[in-house]
Order: structure tokens, then sequence, then C-alpha cells
């Protein structure tokens, strides 16, 4: 009889579960802003304030930075995760000018990148350790749950948006 690795550590969801959380976001995104117009798009509630459309390409640069620091947790020792200014990525990237079925099709490919590392990861694996200055030491298991909580925010605040901008541009 061959013995059967649990899923998950007791009181907490598994990895898997974890993955397809991941997995759904894109999907949420998408539907969150369908339809929506140009307008919609890149309406910002106030100075400095990001719009729709630069929200989701801080979605795409966030996954680009979670993804690299995923593999640098699976294959390195201890390996140390360096911080990044969004602010500056978001501006550098202009967002602001891109066509969001172009954003929503890079996130997906990173997305679809990062899932197959974290699926293909044996469960011993998800603990392997990582150092950020801002966070400390952490697991692969604690990176995903608190990206996962970083895009819950955004989808938060996605719907927000839509709101205001639905009643500013008419």
């Amino acid at each position: 009889m061959a013995f059967i690795y649990p899923r998950s550590e007791p009181g907490s969801s598994s990895h898997l579960d974890l993955v397809e959380m991941l997995k759904a976001l894109l999907r949420q995104v998408a539907q969150e802003i369908d339809g929506l117009s140009e307008g919609v798009l890149k309406f910002r509630a106030g100075e400095g304030e990001w719009s729709i459309k630069e929200v989701c390409g801080h979605l795409l640069d966030n996954a680009q930075v979670w993804h690299q620091r995923f593999q640098m947790a699976a294959t390195q020792e201890n390996p140390f995760l360096p911080s990044y200014d969004q602010e500056a990525l978001v501006r550098e990237h202009n967002y602001q000018e891109q066509d969001i079925r172009a954003i929503l099709a890079a996130i997906s490919e990173v997305r679809t990148r990062m899932i197959e590392l974290l699926s293909d990861l044996v469960q011993w694996k998800w603990a392997r350790p990582a150092y950020h200055p801002e966070y400390g030491r952490m697991s692969i298991r604690q990176m995903v749950g608190l990206m996962i909580g970083h895009e819950r925010e955004h989808m938060e605040q996605l719907r927000a948006l839509r709101e205001q901008a639905a009643a500013a541009v008419k």
C-alpha cells in the first residue's frame, strides 16, 4: 500500500487550493472590466491615483516580480528577494496608454508560467524559505498567500474605480 501525502498542513488551505485562487484572478479582472469604455478604463479618482488600466498594469508587474521570486525560492538556498518600486514601474510602462487586452494577455502569460511552476512543486518545497527586506523570512506558501491577499485588495480597488468612473464619465 502506497503512502499518500496530504495536500496541506492541518487547518489550512491546500497548496493546490492556493494555485486555484491564482488561476481565478485573470477571469475576475476580465469580468470586472468587460465592456468598459476607454474613458472609464483611464479614469483616475484623484491626483496621483491609478486608473483601472494602471491597476491592471500593476497586477502584471506584480505577477512578474512574484514569478521571479517563486523561481528563486524554489531553486536557491535562502535567496534574498529584492523589493521594487511599484509606482516607478507603472509610470515607466505607461499603462495608461496601452491596450487593456494586451495587458490582460501579458498577465495571462505570466500567470500560466507561475501556475506551472507552483503546480509542479512537491509539497515540502512549499516550505522553502526566502528573505524579503520588508516581510522578513517567509516560505513559498507564505509568499503565495501574500500575493493572493494583495490581489484581492486590488480587485476591490478595481470595483471601486469602476463605480466611481461610471458616475464621473458619461
